[in-house]
């Protein structure tokens, strides 16, 4: 009797299309509204909790670890904020924006400009320069700044310059108050929630200073300091690194325009999954899963991780999957600097390059010049 074939001995002709990708993710799709609920409801406690410990708390240390639980309790109510505006959340379209709009407020975030950056943007022209976070430039781009720019973006693709760079070039210029460069056409739900974040700054900051109580604007200073400003840089670096490592690494390719990126490139050769520990898998709300979201938008967080196994299981081999660890972080943050986007190579500013490992597709069907490119750098 002839034994069986097995799939994973056959190579295919071509790699499966991102549609039939998201046809095998559709059972993980499906939302739970009471866990949903649930889950909306112990983070939202929880970052309210833990903000009144850092406060209650007298030793600096103390402080510091509470600071860190509230800007990482920030990050997971974001999550779900994101979920939200996929509506993949509760999957209830009005429950879903009422929650993403509540559970964007501790990240001072604009719910209507990001569905605008994420959805219209990101997710439609993933990892095309000048639409997305972390944006490389190439060789000549960067030695055409001026040198305080180059200081700038120097800093910003180092350890510390991850928080920075998401604070300023991502959330203060896109994220919280409307401009037609994002927009286009102004109008009134963009103005209606940058009021909304502005009115919870407020009461955020009020609400800090009702509970200490401080005897002089020393104490209120402080008081703002570990109830507000180190939580929220805190929850500032954790975004600047997670959406960094989501589509930045040596086996993922950036490209120059849409059309590029779209003949070259499905969702899942363009966004990694990191792997990390269990227990960051929890805090993070297992959203370093993140190539199985960019397949399917539609699966909410408390399904993400099963479907990322699901997806890697049909990719095999072309799965982009990295094992997080400190030589991975500082390796990809070394070599990740500058992109030669005609060779599809990472450049760093020695001039050393980096392979990037192209999909299938891309290498089935580059274009000659591009091909000659790569044979000749």
């Amino acid at each position: 009797m002839t034994p069986p074939i097995e799939l994973v001995q056959v190579k295919p002709s071509a790699p499966p299309a991102t549609r039939d990708l998201r046809a095998a993710l559709e059972p993980y799709t499906h939302a739970s509204v009471p866990l949903a609920l649930a889950i909306f409801a112990v983070d939202l406690v929880a970052l309210i909790g833990v903000i009144g410990l850092t406060l209650h708390v007298e030793h600096w240390a103390l402080k510091i670890a509470c600071a860190a639980v509230a800007g990482t309790a920030i990050s997971r109510l974001f999550v779900i904020g994101h979920d939200a505006v996929h509506i993949a959340f509760t999957q209830n379209k009005t429950l879903d924006n009422i929650i993403g709009r509540i559970v964007f407020l501790p990240a001072l975030h604009n719910y209507s400009l990001w569905r605008i950056a994420h959805n219209r943007n990101h997710h439609k022209i993933t990892n095309v320069q000048g639409f997305n976070s972390w944006s490389p430039l190439s060789l000549q781009e960067y030695a055409a700044l001026p040198p305080e720019r180059r200081l700038l973006y120097r800093f910003y693709r180092t350890p510390l310059g991850l928080g920075p760079y998401y604070l300023v070039e991502r959330w203060w210029k896109d994220k919280f108050f409307p401009t037609r460069r994002v927009v286009g056409e102004m109008k009134p739900a963009y103005w209606w929630d940058f009021a909304l974040n502005v009115a919870f700054l407020a009461l955020w900051i009020g609400a800090v200073l009702l509970f200490v109580r401080p005897a002089s604007i020393g104490a209120a200073l402080g008081a703002v300091f570990w109830g507000f400003a180190l939580p929220y840089a805190i929850w500032n670096y954790l975004m600047g690194f997670t959406v960094y490592f989501q589509h930045t690494s040596r086996k993922v390719p950036w490209f120059r325009t849409a059309a590029e990126a779209r003949a070259a490139a499905g969702q899942e050769d363009v966004s990694v999954h990191v792997k990390f520990p269990g227990w960051y898998g929890f805090v993070s709300h297992f959203n370093m899963n993140h190539a199985a979201h960019h397949v399917s938008p539609k699966i909410p967080l408390y399904r993400l991780k099963a479907a990322q196994a699901r997806l890697e299981a049909v990719l095999g081999p072309r799965a982009v999957v990295e094992k997080f660890t400190p030589m991975m972080f500082w390796r990809t943050m070394r070599q990740c600097k500058l992109y030669n986007f005609a060779s599809h190579r990472w450049v760093d500013f020695r001039g050393r390059t980096a392979d990037v490992t192209l999909p299938e597709r891309a290498q089935a069907g580059a274009p000659p010049s591009q091909a000659k490119a790569r044979a000749a750098a």
